[in-house]
């Protein structure tokens, strides 16, 4: 394998890890969130579940933060 292919490997791999890590570490600390903020976030989601459903509306897919593909 070229060493310039078996580095983009490598980055990819590593970028991967991470991201994998840092979803089951986020999965990990909602387990322990208080019944409340679960019973206030789902309140949340139903009552903009009604809005969109009231005026049919497509909910837009939401983007990144800084709007690009490639943050």
């Amino acid at each position: 394998m070229p060493r310039k292919l078996r580095q983009s490997v490598l980055v990819h791999l590593a970028v991967t890890l991470f991201g994998v890590s840092s979803e089951l570490l986020h999965f990990l600390l909602s387990l322990f969130r208080s019944r409340a903020a679960l019973i206030a976030e789902n309140l949340f989601l139903r009552k903009q579940l009604a809005f969109y459903q009231e005026r049919e509306v497509e909910p837009r897919r939401v983007s990144d933060a800084c709007g690009s593909p490639k943050c």
